[in-house]
């Protein structure tokens, strides 16, 4: 199957050129209306989160390729050179959203008796509420893949989970003259995530990692600071549970003099290479002379969330993971054609399968 090239760059920029940083998704609804209008999508819509849908067919079957149209802040220039596309979301995760609009419906007129649902969810780089509400609202599907940067060929079948707290302090404080005579708030959050990172500080998908993501603290060069609060965020595989994490670091903060809030939690998932969704992109590889290359990811993903939905569920999609959030987010054309097609030809096998 050849994807024409100028339709798959003419959906991408069009997506790239307007800015839609979490929270701001509904920016979109004219492009996202008129691009599924044009590639032949009969219904569009969107949801209260800011989540755009567009979805043909009907059966009993449903199969559901879902990426997301928010970004990470921070606006890029969007441009075309030297067969790449430039631009914020180019690799997390717009070139997935573009290529499963044009995957989905070169192959609208050849299926029967399935109902084909392509996603564009919000606050991914959020709280997941695009994703969350998916799953409150009791939305079914039979088979999932989640539009990811994996590099065209990576199929993930498996994400950390991810638990972020707040840690506070507060100190009766002191002049830095006389440190011993003091009681520092800042020391006291230092204290807790020198145990977090000591306790954490694995390298490896398979251990548990944190990060001290932001700390506020003290007012003036020669006091001890009276309050303190920083932020922390924990990545952790199977079989680890945020509620053990929670309970071992919670008593490490009595310890320090902290307390600890939860801003989110997303347990990790696991799903298996073996699962029909799994299978058929695989297969939709090797049809295109590519080898298929199964991986872990070590962060999270909508994927987390949609597992609730149905366990024949994987993340495909095109893009360097190590340029996502970065200022040279980059896409090659190539890229985007081949996942695409990809994505044109697992949906056909999915849609055969009884």
């Amino acid at each position: 199957m050849e994807i024409d090239e100028n339709v798959v760059v003419k959906v991408l920029v069009q997506l790239l050129e307007v800015y839609t940083p979490p929270g701001e998704e509904r920016r979109l609804e004219h492009t996202w209306y008129r691009l599924c209008r044009e590639l032949g999508f009969p219904r569009s819509w969107r949801d209260e989160t800011g989540s755009f849908f567009t979805s043909y067919g009907a059966g009993e079957k449903t199969i559901m390729l879902a990426s997301h149209v928010d970004t990470v802040p921070g606006e890029l220039p969007v441009k075309i050179s030297g067969g790449k596309i430039y631009g914020r979301g180019a690799v997390d995760a717009k070139s997935s959203v573009a290529c499963m609009l044009v995957g989905a419906s070169y192959v609208k007129n050849a299926l029967e008796g399935v109902r084909v649902v392509v996603a564009g969810l919000a606050d991914e780089e959020g709280a997941g509420l695009g994703a969350k509400r998916l799953v409150e609202r009791g939305f079914k599907a039979d088979h999932i893949i989640i539009g990811e940067p994996t590099g065209v060929t990576g199929i993930a079948t498996s994400y950390r989970g991810s638990l972020t707290i707040r840690v506070e302090a507060r100190a009766r404080g002191g002049h830095s003259s006389a440190p011993y005579m003091a009681d520092s708030a800042l020391e006291k959050v230092l204290t807790l995530w020198s145990y977090i990172k000591n306790e954490y500080g694995g390298t490896r998908y398979e251990d548990v990692t944190s990060a001290l993501t932001t700390l506020h603290a003290g007012d003036w060069a020669t006091r001890m600071p009276e309050k303190a609060e920083a932020t922390i965020n924990i990545r952790y595989p199977k079989p680890y549970s945020s509620r053990e994490l929670l309970e071992n670091i919670a008593r490490e903060a009595e310890k320090a003099g902290c307390s600890v809030s939860v801003i989110d939690t997303t347990e990790p998932v696991e799903t298996s290479i073996s699962t029909k969704t799994a299978r058929a992109l695989s297969r939709a590889m090797l049809r295109l002379g590519l080898k298929p290359r199964i991986v872990k990811k070590t962060g999270t993903s909508d994927m987390n969330t949609l597992y609730a939905i149905t366990s024949d569920i994987v993340a495909c999609g095109p893009g360097d993971s190590l340029l996502a959030h970065t200022c040279e987010e980059q896409i090659t054309i190539d890229d985007l054609k081949r996942s695409a097609a990809i994505y044109a030809n697992a949906v056909a096998e999915l849609a055969r399968q009884a």
